[in-house]
């Protein structure tokens, strides 16, 4: 009974330590905790490739203790954990950093979908900073961009993003095409700034018009719904819209359309949209609108 008794009242001092000791670690990473406080704020919080490819992220220590970032998520999905790539992921107090994402497998490639999500940065004692995607890029402020970067209407077009690619290959600067680039798509990115949903048809089209009659007819691109994320533009959401056919979608016979024009050609570019507002009651209105925008230049091939 003795030894009995010894042996429980030595399991039972063990257990006390272990628990005192799981307290004050408990304790230590709280207070820790109190103290860490780290933000994504726009803008410029994002750094892009021309292909829209995401190659570093800043994020900034507001707190009074070092942090180390252990993982990012987008849209709520695990990406990478920052701490494993070159240069570590500390960060002193009152310092920000620039998070290099190049390492990251696949690549981060920016949408529609990332530019509305939620982009989180967790420490390693779990301290979180959420902001969404559009906004690190812009204002980061929850509101839209400054208005002389679009186009005002229903539809406003962010001038500069504008991108075009051959096939299935990189993304390249709009505002100069290489002469007989074939299957072309255009991708332009707008946002609704109507208070209604707006429904686009596959007969919305980009079209560029020759300023030296070369060729003589316009040469449109029309939409391409297998690419878009939807056709449903909802209201203060950006969008990519994607345009690859030479006739719209449900016609047939359509095939994708090539750049034929002469080199040193520059172009007018429109976008025309078709499509409706989708009223509170459901009813659809028509909905139509044009957006005329800068030249691209053929180059040589």
């Amino acid at each position: 009974m003795a030894i009995l008794t010894i042996a429980l009242i030595s399991i039972l001092f063990f257990a006390l330590e272990v628990s005192s000791t799981s307290l004050t670690e408990s304790s230590r990473i709280e207070q820790a905790r109190m103290q860490e406080n780290i933000a994504l704020v726009g803008p410029d919080a994002l750094e892009l490739t021309d292909a829209l490819e995401v190659e570093r992220l800043r994020v900034n220590n507001t707190g009074s203790i070092t942090v180390r970032i252990r993982a990012l998520y987008i849209d709520h999905k695990f990406i990478c954990d920052p701490s494993e790539f070159d240069g570590d992921s500390y960060i002193e107090p009152k310092e920000c950093l620039w998070i290099n994402l190049t390492s990251v497998n696949p690549p981060i490639i920016l949408d529609g979908t990332k530019l509305m999500a939620y982009w989180t940065l967790t420490t390693e004692r779990g301290t979180k900073a959420s902001e969404i995607g559009a906004d690190l890029i812009w204002n980061g402020n929850g509101e839209l961009p400054d208005p002389n970067k679009f186009y005002f209407g229903p539809l406003m077009l962010v001038f500069d993003w504008f991108h075009w690619r051959s096939e299935t290959g990189d993304w390249n600067n709009g505002w100069t095409i290489p002469k007989g680039t074939k299957d072309v798509t255009w991708q332009i990115l707008v946002v609704n700034v109507d208070n209604r949903d707006i429904v686009i048809e596959d007969t919305s089209c980009f079209t560029l018009i020759s300023n030296d009659n070369s060729p003589k007819d316009p040469v449109p691109w029309y939409i391409d719904p297998e690419l878009c994320e939807t056709m449903t533009l909802k209201p203060n959401e950006y969008n990519f819209i994607y345009y690859t056919w030479n006739k719209p979608y449900s016609k047939s016979g359509r095939s994708p359309q090539d750049v034929n024009m002469r080199e040193f050609t520059t172009n007018i570019n429109f976008l025309t949209f078709y499509g409706s507002f989708v009223e509170t009651d459901g009813t659809l209105t028509s909905f139509g609108q044009t957006i005329p925008f800068e030249a691209v230049l053929i180059t040589d091939a």
